[in-house]
């Protein structure tokens, strides 16, 4: 797993990418992707999940993440869009709404506004796939940028490790025809 942070140009919080590469094809993960009801299982920070509206390959999804003392909860309504390319690799590119209809209002939590993340995947030959995730966004609140920046890594490394063993699990596998 290889992460790399950046300064973003009018911000003073850095933005991410992160690649590794897993033995399981493009189906696979996507199964783990979209399994939402999975995401607290394994992607960083992320305390509660609730999907709201799917229509094909776009969704609504609120997201509640957990963050340690001092800091308050954030919470966000992503919009997610999967587009498909001819190679067989997949981009899921996930925006916060501008106004959307919060599904719980906690005076406890500050609203995600500006927030951005994209899943590239590429397939491998051999039938494994090249995983890209990079992120940018803007905290909200109390957050101050030395402390967000210096732990910027630390959650896309954990999330990439703990995606690969979920993609390493049976419900995900992709299921062939076949005999066995």
């Amino acid at each position: 797993i290889r992460v790399y942070t950046r300064a973003r140009p009018g911000s003073d919080y850095d933005e991410f990418r992160a690649e590794m590469t897993v033995t399981q094809p493009v189906a696979t993960v996507v199964a783990v992707l979209a399994d939402v009801n999975a995401w607290p299982e394994w992607i960083a920070r992320i305390r509660m999940v609730k999907r709201l509206r799917r229509e094909g390959d776009r969704s609504w999804v609120y997201v509640v993440y957990k963050l340690p003392y001092p800091f308050k909860e954030r919470d966000t309504v992503l919009h997610s869009t999967l587009v498909r390319d001819n190679s067989g690799g997949v981009v899921i590119r996930s925006v916060a709404v501008r106004n959307p209809p919060l599904p719980e209002q906690d005076n406890r939590r500050v609203h995600l506004y500006d927030l951005e993340s994209s899943w590239r995947l590429t397939p491998l030959p051999g039938g494994g796939t090249r995983i890209e995730l990079s992120g940018r966004g803007e905290p909200g609140g109390f957050m101050p940028s030395l402390i967000f920046n210096y732990n910027l890594a630390d959650e896309p490394q954990q999330t990439l490790r703990l995606l690969k063993v979920m993609a390493g699990r049976e419900k995900y596998a992709v299921k062939t025809g076949g005999a066995k």
